[in-house]
């Protein structure tokens, strides 16, 4: 049995490689990421697109948990729906891109 203990190793090792990549969940967005919120136009904006949003002064910050919940907000622009975007793919990727 001590011979074969690498082998064993070897094995499993594979195999949770492959499942890494086998395995498929959705990734992306936090529900506790920040988002900047303006009440007047019902929109948000990811911080790193506030710059180009052109809010009022009615804005606030608020996570993007709570601005999907109440379902009121639209995304001011592509560049805030692709910051928020989910994606699928493998496990690895989740666990690495995000």
């Amino acid at each position: 049995m001590r011979k074969h203990r690498w082998f064993i190793g070897v094995i499993a090792s594979i195999l949770i490689i492959i499942l890494g990549f086998v395995i498929q969940v959705e990734y992306g967005a936090d529900e506790s990421e920040r988002v900047i919120v303006d009440y007047t136009l019902n929109l948000y904006s990811a911080p790193e697109c506030y710059n180009e949003a052109g809010f009022t002064n009615d804005i606030s910050e608020a996570t993007y948990g709570e601005v999907e919940e109440s379902g009121e907000f639209l995304p001011e622009s592509s560049c805030t729906a692709v910051a928020f975007q989910t994606s699928r793919g493998p496990l690895w990727f989740a666990w690495f891109m995000s």
